[in-house]
């Protein structure tokens, strides 16, 4: 079976372009091993990262405390003093601010590092470290996670140092499972799976464009298109929404991004071929795009490592602005399993052929 073998340095850069942090990850630290079922990478990412934040100790935030006192704090408040008599006492409830580090951000972190703690094949090694960062978090409370934890969360310049080590506790929670007969947590690899990857591929590429494309080069992400027809409720045409669209003084480039592990179909004399929904879908898109200038049609794959690369380009005619106009039609692969410099020259590459 057809499988994608992406080393965690190549995801690390993946990432990197997603959370608008391109160039700011240490790849030097990481060791090069790809296998994305083992706890061990996950616990590696997690303890290289979490030394920056150690290093300038844990972000707190003011919560309001209600208290009995012996002494003025903040603000009074009067109607519990009264109501519980404790004036007699010499005592008085206060309401005040307190620095504290028991906050989400440092929950969400504490509780990721119990879960590689009870990983399935976490090392002896590994276990030890993550046990010293449970202890360090000693005043943060553990809270079961949930994937809203992570959608409200905002950086500022007090916390922005939080943000890589969110995202990558954010990253793990969504590849564990619980085993629930073991009480032990597990990953699968995100990387084989065609419909957790399909998004994330498709906003590296439109991102990794955005940041590393000269300024002559308009990148737009899910550009809408309207249908070149007339008549009829036009609100029942399906929305034609592009992956990326660049555009250039030059050139118009459409590209579709695909993430699977099977691009190629047999057909009924067992002879392999592209896609032909992918091909239909991206004239659609050329038939129906105003393009002045060539335009270039690009359907992009990652390469399963039991694959051959493909590189094939077709020539055609498109109806442009009620124009017919040359076109052409690519039909390309990307190798994450090479270096991450090699896939950045790769992807430029395609952008400005040789």
């Amino acid at each position: 079976m057809n499988k994608f073998k992406v080393p965690i340095k190549n995801a690390l850069f993946m990432y990197s372009y997603i959370w608008d942090k391109a160039g700011k990850f240490d790849y030097i630290n990481l060791s090069s091993e790809d296998d994305f079922a083992s706890s061990n990478i996950y616990a590696e990412l997690f303890l290289i990262n979490i030394r920056k934040i150690l290093k300038r100790g844990l972000y707190k935030t003011y919560i309001t405390t209600n208290d009995l006192l012996n002494v003025i704090k903040g603000k009074i408040d009067f109607s519990t003093t009264i109501n519980n008599q404790t004036l007699k006492n010499g005592k008085i409830y206060c309401d005040y601010d307190e620095l504290v580090e028991d906050n989400i951000y440092n929950q969400i972190i504490k509780s990721i590092a119990i879960r590689l703690y009870k990983s399935s094949d976490i090392t002896p090694e590994n276990k030890k470290r993550l046990n010293k960062i449970i202890l360090y978090f000693n005043q943060v409370a553990f809270i079961e996670l949930r994937k809203s934890d992570f959608a409200n969360l905002t950086f500022n310049r007090s916390n922005n140092y939080y943000f890589i080590m969110i995202k990558i506790c954010e990253l793990i929670f969504n590849t564990q499972m619980l085993n629930e007969s073991t009480g032990k947590y597990t990953f699968f690899d995100l990387f084989n799976s065609d419909e957790g990857m399909n998004n994330i591929f498709e906003l590296f590429i439109n991102k990794f464009y955005q940041y590393e494309l000269p300024k002559q080069y308009k990148v737009k992400y899910q550009t809408v298109l309207n249908w070149n027809l007339y008549g009829g409720n036009q609100s029942l045409l399906p929305i034609m929404k592009l992956d990326t669209l660049i555009i250039s003084e030059e050139e118009t480039i459409i590209i579709d991004t695909k993430y699977y592990k099977n691009y190629f179909i047999e057909n009924s004399f067992n002879k392999k071929e592209l896609r032909s929904s992918h091909l239909y879908q991206m004239m659609s898109y050329m038939n129906n795009i105003k393009s002045n200038n060539l335009l270039r049609g690009i359907l992009l794959y990652p390469l399963p490592f039991n694959e051959k690369n493909i590189n094939e380009i077709y020539k055609g005619k498109v109806v442009s602005d009620n124009n017919v106009k040359d076109a052409f039609v690519q039909f390309i692969t990307i190798d994450l399993s090479k270096d991450w410099r090699e896939i950045k020259k790769q992807l430029l590459d395609i952008i400005n052929p040789k």
